[in-house]
């Protein structure tokens, strides 16, 4: 340091008892010291005997005892206890060791806590001078918000009601800290109060200071010029102002500035709180000081930046997450390995849901800090209601449907009902299923949003519960129950053990003795496909569908022969065969010998079933995909997609055409995610009922009549979405088109507009073209949507499907970034305004489209996501789902080739768009450790500036059994993302 400075301070010195040093810009090497041989000059030759720093009181008594003697390093102290990264420097360090081995010198922090956005740090220093009350834990745990920047963030996120709570157990929490008669509890108290009522930051300083000059003689204070100067600052008093009224001529201000030095350029880039772009100029001016602010003013001449500093502040304000660690683990199956650095993040301990808590506190901070709630939450709600009801279940001429948290009874299918069950607080229905006589009501209860239900029996007439399986249903997938035509008992699915072991069998239950018992149904050896029992209405027939996805009737069983046991029927088919006993025979659509599916007719006492000669043709392929098959009294309702678009045509037993169902637009009709569910039909029904759907007009229930020239509205749709939609298609790299729909705003804004794309392609499941509350949303607050049908879904049919399974996944991925560069290609939009969304396999699509591609989007939103497949094959029920839809986790070649597709492993430093990623903590299918480990992996990787966001949410799985309020908060927070990051308005 130049000794005409050091001269001029020398001189001012004498006879203050605080000297206030100012700092024109933190970080400055010269400055820091500056004051480092001023702190020792006025130490020897005025006899100082403190320093105070800008940092927090409650973190300054941990430098105050290592400076005292303490344990550990001076890096360590510095960087953990001098607030804002100031302690990331030699020269401090140095300065911290002369005081050390000098001793006699106090350190004090004078700041309030947590670098100005987190208690926690005076909370944890009160508690631990404080007698210890229940909740301390508790309270400790959420006001440890983290580092400045996550601590803001997370903080913003609060409800309102967490928030009010958090403030008013720190009121409390001070007000026992004020009552013992400890000065430093009592600061301590005083930060945990500054914090809870929003004290500004210079009073509290100003007050700290004069704390210290009760307990020091003479004090050096280090702070920016703009504490430290005399006149207010952007209107506000200062510290030095608030000092110099109590001090008078005691107090030295002294301001620094430097001819040529850095400077840090801030810009805001969005409403989350310090979400800032930063940028370094070298050779700047330092600020011209006021003199009136200062008694003394030193110009230190070229200065220069604290070597990595700026590095450390972007670093921080780019990624404003929990820390997270790695782990030396490599992942082997086959024979390959694969590092798994983040391997810690599948379990399911306290580490592990404190991390996930903060990660979910960052995103909502991140995504909701700066907007306005109320109005994102309201659009979703408004949406909302045009949901998707549960279909009315028929028995013995009564109607049962879900009311609310009530399961009722009524005469006609939406008539007034009376209740039969009521459920508790916290239960949600996965199925119902009345026996054919209708007195008895069979439930699927689940509790914590895992799918994981239980059986509950409930007498109609009473609403006694009556004794009922203890086995757990993994799922709803096969119905549930499915009722003996007598109704004294019923056959379902369920597990063996564990939900984690994923061993599940079929067993039957009889109500009159109450003995449940396996049923032995003959299914392959090994199989861990579902099962599904489907009596016929007669009570003679007993057929056991097999697959989930491509049912086919594997056993056959003639209880007119009570000595008759379980038979083998279609068996060695790899299609579907999926349908319903119609008298003696099984009626259901194929796509054996059609890939767009015909539908015949099987003999259930053929000798041969599984010789295709012996089936009867009752409906030819066609131009149309058929996809299910009702029987409703003497006749056939058989659905179909016309290109992905709904169609119903009525036929007779034989197959003779009858006519068509007029459907009310072109739309969906609503149908289970999976074919096998879709056969757990229960008892006859006197009519057709279905629920429909368009992508602009919500859901609407309907009757209809064989014969009539109409259908009966029972439910009229709530919400019309004042948008169009368009049908287009992109080609792909092999020439196949793919096609895609397009629901945009009617009074939209010109392209390239805000898009949102949404797919699934896979397990032969259709995505269909039907009404989606959140995609609705989206759509309301300005946003275009385009729903892409890739190949590996089942719009098409089976080719359609077969395109890309197994070897062939990769053709999915493939459609997707053909649609996506189409869609820039034709100007409809830009990849910074493009996003991308999909559920479960399609969050796994999300995971390989953002690590593969990504240039193309500006955001991608994986929700309930399969993103390691290499960890997957570790999961029993994930085996069973990669065997089937990837390849064989025992062949060395299928694993590489998995690699290859598997999104947490193809993560590599880069560029990413903003990600946000939603799970459920309950989630039985995609385990919340998928978005835990994708999302660690990637954060560390990104290199860029957008977010990487994580919430896994609690009491929410697959979302089958999420509750209404979880989806809710789920959609809010979705929507509240896509509004960010697309520039869209949720007030439109």
């Amino acid at each position: 340091m130049a000794t005409p400075i050091l001269e001029r301070l020398r001189g001012a010195a004498t006879g203050a008892r605080v000297v206030a040093l100012g700092e024109a810009s933190h970080n400055v090497t010269e400055l820091n010291e500056l004051r480092d041989e001023a702190l020792r000059m006025l130490v020897a030759e005025h006899g100082f005997t403190a320093l105070v720093l800008e940092a927090g009181f409650a973190e300054g008594l941990a430098v105050d005892a290592w400076v005292r003697g303490g344990p550990g390093r001076v890096e360590d102290v510095a960087r953990d206890a001098i607030s804002y990264g100031f302690g990331h420097s030699a020269v401090v360090h140095r300065q911290l060791s002369w005081l050390r081995s000098h001793g006699g010198v106090r350190v004090y922090g004078m700041d309030v806590p947590g670098g100005s956005t987190s208690p926690g740090p005076a909370v944890r220093a009160l508690l631990a001078r404080i007698p210890a009350a229940a909740g301390d834990p508790d309270l400790l745990r959420r006001s440890d918000l983290g580092g400045r920047v996550e601590a803001a963030v997370r903080y913003a996120g609060l409800s309102g009601s967490a928030r009010e709570r958090l403030l008013a157990d720190l009121r409390a929490l001070a007000a026992r800290g004020l009552a013992m008669g400890d000065p430093v509890a009592e600061r301590l108290a005083a930060s945990v109060l500054a914090f809870a009522d929003g004290q500004d930051r210079d009073r509290f300083m100003a007050d700290t200071v004069r704390w210290v000059l009760e307990r020091e003689e003479r004090v050096l204070v280090s702070a920016h010029d703009g504490h430290v100067q005399r006149t207010p600052y952007d209107g506000l008093p200062t510290l030095g102002g608030l000092l110099a009224d109590a001090l008078g001529s005691d107090l030295l201000l002294v301001g620094t500035t430097f001819a040529s030095g850095p400077a840090v350029r801030i810009t805001d880039r969005s409403d989350r709180p310090f979400d800032w772009a930063v940028a370094l100029e070298e050779g700047v001016p330092g600020p011209v000081l006021d003199d009136d602010a200062f008694d003394l003013v030193l110009d230190l001449g070229e200065v220069h930046r604290v070597p990595g500093a700026f590095e450390r502040l972007r670093r921080e304000l780019a990624a404003p997450y929990p820390p997270t660690r790695t782990v030396e683990v490599v992942a082997t199956r086959a024979g390959v390995s694969v590092p798994d650095p983040y391997r810690w993040l599948e379990a399911e301990d306290d580490e592990v849901h404190a991390w996930q808590r903060r990660q979910a506190e960052v995103a909502t901070g991140s995504i909701l800090g700066g907007q306005d709630r109320a109005a994102l939450r309201a659009l979703v709600e408004e949406y909302d209601a045009g949901a998707r009801p549960v279909l009315p279940r028929h028995a013995a001429g009564r109607w049962f449907r879900p009311v609310g948290s009530s399961v009722v009874v009524a005469d006609e299918p939406y008539g007034a009902g009376v209740p039969v069950v009521v459920l508790e607080a916290g239960a949600l229905l996965s199925w119902l299923a009345p026996s054919p006589d209708g007195r008895v009501l069979a439930i699927g209860v689940c509790t914590d949003g895992s799918e994981h239900n239980t059986i509950r029996l409930v007498d109609v007439a009473s609403g006694e519960r009556l004794p009922a399986p203890p086995q757990v249903l993994h799922s709803a997938w096969a119905g549930g129950v499915s009722w003996a035509a007598d109704s004294a008992g019923f056959w379902f699915f369920a597990l063996t053990g564990t939900p984690e072991e994923f061993v599940q069998a079929t067993f039957h239950h009889a109500l009159a003795t109450g003995a449940t018992v396996v049923e032995p149904v003959p299914v392959p050896a090994g199989s861990r496909e579902y099962t599904l029992v489907q009596p016929s209405p007669d009570g003679r027939w007993l057929v056991a569908s097999h697959r989930v996805g491509s049912p086919i009737p594997v056993a056959v069983r003639d209880l007119a022969s009570p000595q008759a046991s379980w038979r083998p029927f279609v068996t060695s088919c790899t299609g579907t065969v999926a349908g319903h006993v119609v008298g003696d025979r099984y009626v259901a659509v194929t796509d054996v010998g059609a890939a767009r599916g015909r539908l015949v007719a099987i003999p259930l006492d053929a000798a041969s079933p599984d010789d295709v000669s012996c089936w009867e043709e009752l409906v030819a392929e066609g131009p149309t995909v058929l996809r299910s098959v009702t029987p409703v009294g003497e006749h056939l309702y058989l659905s179909e997609l016309d290109r992905t678009f709904a169609r119903v045509r009525v036929l007779e037993r034989c197959g003779g055409a009858v006519g068509d169902v007029p459907l009310p637009g072109r739309g969906a009709l609503a149908a289970p995610f999976f074919a096998l569910t879709g056969l757990a039909a229960g008892g006859p029904t006197p009519d057709f009922l279905f629920a429909f759907s368009t992508p602009t007009t919500s859901w609407s229930v309907h009757r209809h009549r064989a014969g009539a020239a109409d259908v009966e509205t029972l439910l009229a749709p709530v919400v019309t979405l004042d948008a169009v939609l368009e049908e287009d298609a992109a080609p792909a790299a092999d020439g196949t088109l793919v096609p895609f729909h397009v629901i945009r705003p009617t009074d939209g804004d010109a392209a390239p507009a805000p898009t949102l794309v949404t797919a699934y392609g896979a397990a032969n499941v259709p995505t269909l073209p039907s009404y989606q509350p959140d995609l609705a949303a989206f759509v309301a607050a300005g946003g275009t949507v385009v729903q892409a049908y890739l190949r590996g879904g089942g719009e098409l049919g089976r080719d359609w499907y077969l395109a890309a399974h197994r070897e062939t996944k990769h053709v999915r991925d493939d459609d997707l970034v053909a649609v996506a560069e189409h869609l820039v290609a034709s100007g409809r939009t830009t990849p910074d305004r493009l996003a991308l969304t999909g559920g479960s396999d399609g969050g796994l699509m999300c995971g390989v489209a953002v690590t593969t591609r990504p240039d193309l989007w500006r955001a991608v939103l994986p929700r309930a996501p399969l993103l390691d497949l290499v960890a997957g094959m570790r999961d029993p029920y994930l085996d069973f789902v990669i065997r089937k839809a990837w390849g064989d986790p025992d062949d060395p070649a299928d694993v590489r080739r998995m690699i290859g597709r598997s999104p947490y492993e193809l993560i590599g430093p880069g560029t990413f768009p903003a990600v946000y990623v939603q799970a459920g903590a309950t989630d039985p299918r995609c385990r919340p450790w998928h978005a835990r480990k994708f999302v660690a992996r990637l954060q560390a990787a990104q290199e860029g500036d957008a977010p990487i966001l994580l919430h896994v949410f609690e009491d929410a799985g697959h979302g089958a059994a999420t509750s209404p309020e979880v989806v809710v908060a789920q959609d809010v927070e979705w929507l509240g993302f896509l509004v960010q990051q697309l520039g869209l308005s949720p007030e439109q």
